[in-house]
């Protein structure tokens, strides 16, 4: 039940309710916590205030869309068919009785900090602050506390799914190291096609078909073949593979998302070997961070786990080569709304709480780099991606086997 568990926030943190916006779907946090599958074609509010039954303000030609709303958000429903009317109206539902401004939180993020939460326009902040005279503050915590805080059965999901993952990557690199030892060809959109296949075949689905690529195309982090546009897998190649997935059965159901890079080969080269030992370096030290945290009894918070994994790679040399943040929310989106490590793209300074869980994923890429002496260089993109659940005491990854060195195909 996540009611309690809001009014229980917000009156601990001094707070009138939280308002929930959504216009044409565009807030998924509204949708969810509403416990609708879309939005209609109007604005509508949710108000959940600290003390009492939820409140909605829908428009009257749209009531049929709010019928089925989770049991729990049952509350007094208000219609409005004007634009005065709806001001008015929210200027009633949204208020107190001490006469003081209401302190309010909804789905705006100071400065665009964490883009996740930022799904009201300046537009709409303006005429809430307006005819209700609020101060808004962000949902960021209590978004994450409610909706990103995964429940057993959710981890169970994920966890199936991690598995299916860490075997499809394998038989991914066993299709391509028995092509090439038969001397047939094989290309990076035929091997991602083959991922999408097993995928279905164990009920799973996806957002986007997965990344399959090879050097300096791998050096681009959201490379993605497809049926016009890909590159041959050949002897001496890196290739690196980064899949995700999650069941279909329920709207809920997480995610699992995994990077791992091979070699095309009968020996790993060094330089392969030197790069890669170095983002495995950044990742371990993420997971060490956290964990030391937590034996101290620290909170730790999702931008200094990007320091401590970046400082790695700028350590030894390759700072501007790594140009993402370091891992992201994982929940039923794949890039989801609790907190992220992320001091680079943005900052969240959000606490990394029980129940949520994320990806650790450092990368270098080289799309310039000669790793095997030849009169071109091919480049090299390395990336280790895996996926963390915090526990009270301790962070677990989710995604073992861990990647330890670039597996030879050939060998």
């Amino acid at each position: 039940m996540r009611l309690p568990k809001i009014q229980a926030y917000l009156q601990e943190n001094n707070l009138d309710g939280w308002l929930l916006y959504s216009f044409q779907s565009s807030n998924p946090l509204a949708l969810s916590m509403a416990g609708l599958p879309s939005g209609g074609s109007r604005r509508w509010f949710l108000w959940l205030p600290a003390q009492g039954q939820p409140q909605w303000l829908i428009h009257a030609i749209e009531s049929n869309n709010f019928a089925n709303v989770a049991p729990e958000m049952q509350g007094l429903k208000h219609r409005y068919t004007s634009w005065k009317d709806l001001y008015a109206k929210l200027g009633q539902i949204v208020h107190t009785s001490s006469g003081r401004a209401p302190r309010i939180l909804a789905e705006y993020s100071p400065d665009n900090a964490i883009p996740y939460i930022s799904r009201m326009d300046a537009g709409m902040k303006e005429m809430i602050e307006e005819s209700t005279g609020a101060e808004i503050l962000s949902s960021a915590d209590l978004a994450q506390l409610t909706l990103a805080v995964l429940s057993p059965e959710q981890m169970a999901g994920h966890r199936e799914v991690a598995n299916h993952c860490l075997a499809i990557k394998e038989a991914a690199f066993d299709l391509v190291a028995q092509r090439l030892r038969d001397q047939q060809p094989v290309n990076e959109y035929e091997v991602q096609q083959f991922i999408m296949e097993r995928f279905a075949a164990v009920g799973l689905e996806t957002d986007h078909p997965p990344i399959v690529a090879v050097n300096r195309f791998a050096a681009d982090p959201h490379y993605a073949p497809s049926a016009s546009s890909h590159n041959p897998i050949q002897v001496g190649d890196t290739l690196l593979i980064d899949l995700w997935s999650r069941f279909g059965r329920h709207p809920e159901d997480c995610f699992a998302d995994e990077t791992w890079t091979a070699f095309c080969g009968s020996v790993t080269p060094p330089k392969v070997k030197q790069i890669f030992d170095i983002v495995a370096q950044a990742r371990d030290a993420a997971v060490s961070f956290i964990q030391s945290r937590l034996d101290a009894r620290q909170p730790v918070y999702g931008y200094e786990v990007d320091d401590a994994c970046r400082a790695v790679i700028e350590q030894a040399g390759y700072g501007d080569a790594f140009f993402h943040r370091t891992g992201h929310s994982l929940g039923w989106m794949g890039h989801f709304i609790g907190v992220n490590l992320d001091n680079l793209e943005t900052q969240d300074r959000r606490q990394l709480i029980p129940g949520v869980m994320f990806t650790i994923e450092p990368g270098i890429y080289l799309p310039d780099f000669n790793f095997d002496d030849s009169p071109t260089p091919k480049g090299l993109g390395i990336r280790s991606e895996i996926n963390c659940f915090m526990h009270e005491d301790h962070v677990e990854v989710t995604t073992l086997p861990i990647q330890t060195e670039v597996r030879a195909l050939l060998a």
